[in-house]
């Protein structure tokens, strides 16, 4: 019966990363804080720590939002107006000078955090499940029958690191 449970457990951690075999990383990484990608292509959706000309964090603007087209030659491209207002987009708010707290348009209810260290230690914060943790990734699985405007989501799958360790927490969309 142990071994039972404990091969549940396994599988339960394996699975979801499973469902996304093949998909290909952002081929620009220097100052990506993390990226989305869904069920339905690799085309990738990424979330960049947006800088000034001396390198400092960007305060009007921290966080700069494009795709990269991997169906069409990894090519790089802004978001398209729809994209940007009813899906991809992020609005940022500053909490103090080295925080900012940001959500994206179709998950208003998740909050995450821009945390600036340095010129060159940045990261996302976000809490899934009572769990926070480095953001890496997020996986979105868009539900069978749905598209464009109508699009739904079956759940999303966050992917991070917590105390250098790999964290995979799933939030299941109602």
């Amino acid at each position: 019966m142990r071994v039972v449970v404990m091969l549940c457990c396994l599988l339960g951690s394996i699975l979801p990363a499973l469902g996304q075999s093949g998909y290909p990383k952002p081929t620009q990484m220097k100052n990506v804080l993390f990226y989305i990608q869904h069920n339905r292509n690799t085309n990738t959706y990424i979330y960049e720590l947006r800088k000034t000309m001396l390198g400092d964090v960007d305060a009007e603007n921290p966080i700069k939002v494009y795709r990269q087209m991997f169906e069409e030659n990894a090519e790089i491209k802004a978001l398209s107006v729809v994209q940007r207002n009813f899906a991809y987009g992020i609005s940022s708010t500053p909490l103090d000078k080295n925080t900012y707290e940001a959500t994206i348009v179709s998950l208003p209810s998740q909050k995450f955090y821009l945390r600036v260290k340095s010129k060159t230690n940045f990261y996302v914060e976000t809490t899934v499940n009572g769990n926070t943790f480095k953001l890496d990734r997020i996986f979105l699985h868009l539900k069978e029958g749905t598209s464009g405007l109508s699009t739904k989501t079956d759940y999303i799958i966050f992917y991070g690191r917590k105390d250098n360790k790999p964290v995979a927490e799933r939030m299941e969309i109602e």
